[in-house]
């Protein structure tokens, strides 16, 4: 696959994950703002939500690509933690935790399985 093929690829898997981010983010923010449920009690949900996100933009992302799945993923991962850190960063002004890097580094690792299940996937 041509160059342009996997950008496009990794574009796609990038939109994917930013939308899933969003409505899972929009979801539980209604929820959060209606309901007595707090945060705290839904963080690991939260969490695993995210890293079903990544997984589900990495498969798109291989299927797109078609071939080098664990590379692809991590780029598509990877750009999106390039723009969380970023907003993080410039929006909010603060720097990455420990604990964030542990989540990114999960998010890389799904992101990347994912993309592999998906060029595996594709007949």
């Amino acid at each position: 696959m041509q160059r342009s093929g996997r950008i496009q690829a990794i574009g796609a898997g990038m939109a994917v994950i930013i939308c899933l981010l969003i409505a899972c983010a929009f979801i539980f923010s209604v929820l959060f703002r209606f309901t007595t449920v707090s945060e705290d009690t839904m963080q690991w949900l939260l969490y695993i939500l995210a890293i079903i996100s990544f997984g589900i933009g990495g498969i798109i992302a291989g299927i797109k690509s078609k071939e080098k799945g664990l590379i692809t993923g991590v780029i598509t991962a990877g750009a999106v933690i390039c723009l969380i850190v970023l907003f993080q960063y410039l929006g909010y002004d603060s720097s990455i935790t420990s604990s964030q890097v542990i989540l990114f580094a999960s998010f890389l690792i799904s992101s990347a399985v994912g993309a592999a299940i998906g060029v595996n996937s594709v007949s």
